[in-house]
């Protein structure tokens, strides 16, 4: 597989002829959990993979969403320089948020979206109930905390899945700041600015999620931008629990959002 790394904390994999997606990863994890999905896409994608503030190779720095933002655009503009066209934007949970984030600061420089799993406004329980979970990670220490959450994965994901996000290991202190900081902002606001094409794509057992994805579907298209929300069956991970489905997804995805021409 064709592999580099053009700038630190980004991963691209695949030609450059090929059309360009951009996967942007969930709280805690780091880039590496997209290895099956670039296994399944490659060659037929190029696939880049940046590292959020906090996470992976990235993790000195400090989340915050103006940072991760410039993160993922970074991302999507080397890969519309090496393609000459713009990438599919897919950012799964805090992924998405920034994902979303991104697209509405910077319109027009992702082709199109599909965001997973991040359809409850942050200013919610949910948030609470993340920032509380970030402080019992704090005091149970990170060697510990991140030997509970390995023995975790490993129980409920298929080998291969695991064996990724234990690749790039647990960025616990992410979910401390990163909560905090998607508080801070209203991405349903955020939502109602998009103009490019935007799928939501959630999984049908992801109630906590799907808490207000009729009010975000509602904010991009009062915008008068094509919007649609898609369920499939599965939970908040079902990128992980089953990489083929969600490759697929993906695929299907964007042939909706990006049809060729004729």
């Amino acid at each position: 597989m064709n592999t580099r790394h053009p700038a630190p904390g980004l991963t691209v994999s695949g030609p450059d002829t090929a059309p360009p997606l951009v996967l942007v990863h969930g709280i805690r994890l780091s880039a590496t959990m997209w290895r099956p999905h670039v296994r399944r896409l490659v060659p037929d994608f190029r696939v880049s993979t940046p590292d959020l503030p906090c996470h992976g190779a990235l993790t000195e720095h400090p989340f915050t969403l103006d940072a991760a933002v410039a993160t993922v655009r970074r991302a999507v503009r080397e890969a519309r320089e090496a393609t000459g066209r713009p990438p599919l934007l897919v950012g799964l949970s805090l992924g998405g948020y920034v994902s979303l984030a991104h697209a509405a600061r910077h319109p027009g420089e992702a082709a199109a979206l599909l965001l997973h799993g991040c359809t409850a406004r942050t200013s919610g329980p949910l948030p609470a109930l993340y920032a509380t979970a970030g402080r019992l990670n704090d005091r149970l220490g990170p060697e510990r905390s991140a030997r509970l959450q390995a023995r975790a994965m490993r129980r409920m994901l298929p080998p291969e899945s695991a064996e990724a996000v234990l690749a790039g290991g647990f960025h616990l202190p992410a979910l401390t700041q990163g909560v905090a900081e998607l508080r801070r902002h209203d991405f349903l606001a955020l939502a109602a600015r998009l103009t490019a094409p935007t799928l939501f794509l959630n999984g049908r057992s992801d109630l906590p999620f799907r808490a207000d994805e009729r009010r975000f579907l509602a904010a991009v298209r009062a915008a008068g931008t094509p919007a649609r929300l898609f369920h499939t069956r599965g939970g908040h991970l079902l990128s992980l629990t089953d990489p083929d489905r969600f490759a697929t997804l993906l695929r299907r995805a964007h042939r909706h959002l990006l049809p060729e021409p004729g």
